[in-house]
């Protein structure tokens, strides 16, 4: 019955889950090469990352030995151990941990580094999951394209477990959650829900995956409670599992059996679309519908038919294009709601508040000053919360939301309490440990520096960045009087350094060692592993009338097409992941999505997107009661024109295609006396296909992360790879979908990327062609 490999003695091999996006995003560049006479070198990595923009990373090398040490952590995540105070960084170059002191960073023993011989790899860096006592490692190692094996790693005794294989990849982490004393984590794979016990680990006595099935759902369908409870939404039941010990009953009963149903909601929860936080009493629920629907209800714990009252306030209609972002509870019913949106594309930021009264009543929710705020956190004893802004930390008291006080911090991504008094804070700068209430600030670690070298007459190391002036010594960074270096060198006794450039891979170039006493010259360091996919010596004939691909061999160069034509379900995602990796896409929208969506359509035109027409009407034009005339598609591609331009006051760029990618003469010839150029694909997502036909499985179906292999098999140079808005089957009695390709987007450009490929609109496709 035991699935789990038995822990086992480990070379760690694991491979950190991270992948490389978009071109920009796709090499590390080594610059700032300063060697000192005895064979120390000072150099920087720099990268373009995902949601931070371009950093840079310090590193210290003996030259003559090859050994490297990292200087400075960027916090692109960011952890407190609850059980030691320890302090953990996790980037691209690895998983670093403070000791309880918050002092002597350092890489998670045997976790892959690159100071260690790691290859650095840019785009998202996907968190490993660590449980709140710090001892064990979740994390996925790849298998494909899309999937992967959900491995345990037990950092006390460097042993891993196998958890499951066949997991979905996935770049916000491991599909699982911790529950809050690190004894037990829930997985989900396939759209079914599981759980692991970590005792059970230890005595060998791992039960079968197929016996510790939970039911239907994601990770996003379950929630741990402060007290250790796991709540769970199953279509419309809440189901609350006090004591984890219950699980083994699943062998012999329903989970509907062994949960208490302590609510029912008026809809299905849809794990792609909902989300829920539960009240730290655990009496009421908060419930975000499709993104943008917030509904309050209360929990009665005996009742299996109905949860009593049901409170809308009136439900909480979140801006256009918006997502709720985080929640904070406090115990005594005050929320604070977090959301974020593309508004004239850039990021907006709204808060909203609430105060839930113990017993159902009316509710009213205020609108919070927001301009500017990046993030809240909610200190341990609910009294005080942390405000972030882009150069600021407010503290404010949680209740009356006065300001306590206020201190400078450039960029803060970061925040984590310690206690009620003291917390961390990690920025684009420097990381920093606080105690708001004695006013007492200390450096923990430096994000990154503006400039290094070794002091004129001590040979120190010396960095400063946009604030001040540091030395380092002894693991740490030290405020220094002024930053007097001697000039940059690249040679010592019996050394050089310089850099060479690399013409495939992941790095734009490489630091080489030349022995000049003896023979050879080596790499500092290995040089990356992957390398870009080879362009065909073949081209294909391109088509400049009916565009259906671009060039074959001039360039690795795709194109993201996405057809707008009824619903907007992902859209926010879209935008959002299109915007993180810096990549301008080509939309499609038709009449009828206007007339919807007309505030979803400004914010495309707004996002700075190449924006294409899909008709005025979404209908199939192989239908014998349509006349499909040369005027017909002028009158309708004119009409389109002036629907667009009234909404979003710009014009439609001159492409276009049909629905459903219908083309004949007329077609063509009329969208040509308009100057249009039709553009087709060769890559179909498929990701309009429902799951089910009403009666069986769809043949062409295929879950998120098949869609993004099979786009991986399909794709050449020049592609246009085709997907579609929002969800397939609207309006049929079937239709739907277990997952969407929106949620895998940034996971196929990684996966698009890492393989060499640009991402470009299909204007530049046409331009590359000709």
């Amino acid at each position: 019955m035991i699935m789990c490999d038995k822990p086992r003695p480990a070379a760690w091999a694991f491979l950190l889950f991270l992948f490389v996006s978009g071109l920009g995003f796709a090499e590390a560049k080594f610059s700032g090469l300063d060697l000192r006479e005895d064979q120390t070198l000072l150099f920087e990595s720099s990268v373009d990352a995902p949601d931070f923009g371009n950093y840079s990373t310090l590193f210290q090398a003996d030259a003559g030995e090859k050994e490297l040490e990292q200087l400075t952590f960027y916090p692109e995540h960011m952890s407190i151990l609850a059980d030691t105070g320890r302090l953990q960084i996790q980037n691209r170059y690895g998983v670093f941990r403070t000791d309880g002191e918050l002092e002597g960073l350092s890489p998670v023993e045997d976790f892959p580094a690159f100071v260690r011989g790691e290859e650095i790899t840019s785009g998202k860096v996907a968190p490993v999951h660590t449980s709140p006592d710090g001892r064990y490692l979740l994390t996925t190692r790849e298998n494909s394209p899309g999937f992967g094996t959900l491995v345990l790693r037990d950092l006390e005794n460097g042993e891993e477990a196998v958890i499951s294989e066949e997991v979905k990849l996935d770049l916000s982490g491991p599909p699982a959650k911790w529950a809050p004393d690190s004894e037990y984590f829930i997985y989900s794979k396939e759209n079914t829900l599981y759980y692991f016990s970590v005792a059970q680990l230890e005595e060998e006595r791992v039960m079968d995956e197929d016996l510790r099935d939970l039911g239907r759902g994601s990770v996003n369908s379950a929630s741990w409670a402060d007290d250790g409870s796991l709540y769970y939404v199953s279509g419309s039941l809440v189901h609350r599992i006090r004591d984890l010990e219950l699980f083994p009953r699943t062998l012999y009963e329903e989970l509907l059996r062994v949960g208490e149903v302590v609510g029912k909601i008026p809809f299905v929860f849809d794990a792609n679309f909902d989300e829920f936080w539960i009240a730290p009493d655990g009496d009421q629920i908060l419930f975000n519908k499709g993104g943008r629907n917030v509904f309050l209800f209360y929990l009665q714990g005996d009742d299996y038919v109905s949860t009593g009252a049901t409170v809308t306030y009136p439900y909480l209609f979140l801006p256009r294009n918006t997502r709720v972002e985080g929640v904070a509870w406090s115990s005594i019913g005050t929320v604070t709601i977090v959301t974020e949106g593309m508004e004239g594309g850039r990021r907006q930021s709204n808060l909203y508040r609430m105060s839930v009264p113990d017993r159902p009543g009316d509710i009213d929710v205020t609108e919070l000053d927001s301009d500017g705020v990046r993030d809240i956190v909610l200190s341990p004893d609910e009294q005080t919360v942390a405000v972030l802004y882009d150069d600021e930390v407010e503290l404010r008291d949680y209740e009356s939301w006065r300001v306590e006080t206020s201190f400078a911090h450039r960029i803060p991504h970061h925040l984590i309490w310690r206690d009620e008094d003291s917390f961390v804070v990690g920025g684009d700068s420097r990381i920093e440990l606080v105690n708001w209430r004695e006013e007492e600030r200390r450096l923990v670690t430096l994000s990154q520096t503006s400039d290094h070298g070794f002091e004129r007459e001590s040979g120190e190391v010396l960095v400063r960045n946009s604030e001040n002036a540091y030395r380092y010594e002894d693991g740490g960074f030290e405020p220094a009087d002024r930053f007097s270096v001697r000039g940059p060198k690249v040679s010592a006794e019996s050394v050089r350094v310089y850099l060479e450039r690399l013409d495939s891979g992941t790095y734009d170039n490489i630091v080489m060692v030349r022995n000049t006493e003896g023979v050879g010259t080596t790499r500092l360091f290995p040089p990356p592993e992957r390398e870009y996919e080879p362009i065909p010596e073949d081209g294909e004939p391109v088509d400049l009338q009916n565009f259906t691909h671009g060039n074959r061999t001039r360039a690795r160069e795709v194109s993201f097409v996405f057809n707008a034509v009824d619903s907007v379900e992902g859209l926010t995602t879209i935008l959002d992941t299109l915007s993180d990796y810096d990549i301008s896409a080509t939309f499609f929208i038709n009449g009828d999505f206007m007339q919807r969506h007309p505030d979803a359509v400004r914010e495309i035109a707004d996002s700075d997107h190449e924006v294409g027409s899909l008709f005025y009407s979404y209908f199939d034009m192989t239908d014998s009661k349509y006349e499909i005339t040369e005027d017909f598609i002028t009158d309708g591609l004119a009409r389109n024109e002036d629907e667009y331009f009234e909404i979003t006051g710009s014009e439609l760029s001159l492409l276009w295609h049909t629905p459903y990618y219908f083309v004949s003469p007329e077609i063509i010839s009329g969208s040509q006396e308009m100057n249009y150029t039709y553009v087709g694909r060769d890559v179909d997502a498929l990701d309009w296909v429902p799951r089910t036909d009403g009666q069986n499985v769809t043949a062409l179906y295929r879950s998120n992360a098949r869609i993004v292999e099979r786009i991986l098999e399909e794709k050449k140079p020049g592609s246009i790879i085709a997907m579609r808005i929002g969800t397939p089957g609207e309006g049929s009695p079937y239709g739907g979908r277990d997952d969407y390709l929106f949620q895998k987007l940034d996971l196929l450009i990684n996966r698009l990327t890492e393989r060499g490929y640009d991402i470009v609109p299909v204007s530049k496709l046409i331009e590359h062609a000709e």
